[in-house]
């Protein structure tokens, strides 16, 4: 007699887990292999989740604690239109001033037609009427030219001091370097001291990274400072392209390159 023997049992389904110490993968500077880190990666900053993701996204002092930082929550808001310095002025007034009021004040002071803000002069104008409006302390401000990459502005930052910086902004809006033509605004509000520096922070310009909010982005992201002043020193001229696009902008006598644009001019707060 002939007999089959029984089919084998079903293979058992996968197995589905749900784990939100799940390992992370990222990139290590200079092109290294991928690497996985494990839940313990970057503890030095568990009590700040948006700054832990942060500087593990960017390889940031995965390994050990950084020699020195600062950092200060600030709550994102998205731009719409180019309203990208607007923004960063109302994140830095924790939200009290909404960006469209920011932007009828600024129509009525001449500013911007459309929410463009060039000139670094200007921004001073608007945050001294904005912070008259609200109350956040005994915050004081001034604008600077040029040295965002030294010693004075690293120590102003590590006690708390933020800073409104213009750059050009590439396709993930990290700076680079495009003579002003994707001109945007930055919020930094802490920095990272890597190692130690010994006799001065502009030792090592790969040492000093800066935490940074823009319009562009709900998150938080990292950059070189030394990379963040090269572009802001790069801010020569208007876009072409923004200029034939048939609406009307406001430009500083002498452009954006010039005394009263953005380029090498960043505006420093203090007492936040």
């Amino acid at each position: 007699m002939c007999t089959i023997p029984p089919a084998p049992p079903p293979p058992p389904p996968p197995q589905i887990t749900s784990d939100i110490n799940a390992n992370i993968e990222t990139q290590r500077p200079n092109d290294a292999p991928t690497i996985t880190f494990d839940p313990d990666s970057c503890v030095w900053a568990s009590e700040h989740l948006e700054l832990r993701e942060a500087c593990i996204k960017n390889s940031i002092c995965i390994y050990k604690a950084p020699f020195k930082f600062k950092y200060k929550y600030i709550e994102s808001i998205i731009q719409v239109g180019p309203t990208c310095g607007l923004v960063a002025m109302s994140m830095l007034a924790n939200g009290q001033v909404p960006p469209s009021e920011m932007l009828n004040i600024s129509k009525q002071e001449g500013y911007t037609c459309n929410g463009e803000m060039f000139s670094c002069k200007n921004m001073v104008k608007l945050a001294e009427k904005v912070f008259n409006l609200v109350n956040v302390g005994d915050v004081s401000y001034t604008l600077e030219y040029g040295g965002l990459f030294s010693s004075r502005i690293i120590e102003k930052l590590l006690n708390g001091a933020i800073l409104l910086v213009p750059y050009d902004a590439d396709c993930n809006h990290s700076p680079c370097l495009r003579n002003g033509h994707t001109a945007h605004w930055a919020l930094i509000c802490g920095v990272i001291i890597v190692d130690d520096p010994g006799d001065t922070y502009e030792s090592d310009p790969r040492n000093v990274y800066v935490l940074c909010k823009h319009g562009k982005s709900k998150y938080l992201t990292v950059w070189n400072l030394a990379d963040l002043e090269r572009s802001n020193k790069n801010l020569m001229e208007f876009s072409p392209k923004k200029g034939a696009d048939g609406l009307t902008y406001i430009l500083p006598v002498g452009g954006i390159g010039g005394d009263d644009g953005l380029r090498n001019q960043f505006l420093i707060f203090e007492g936040l």
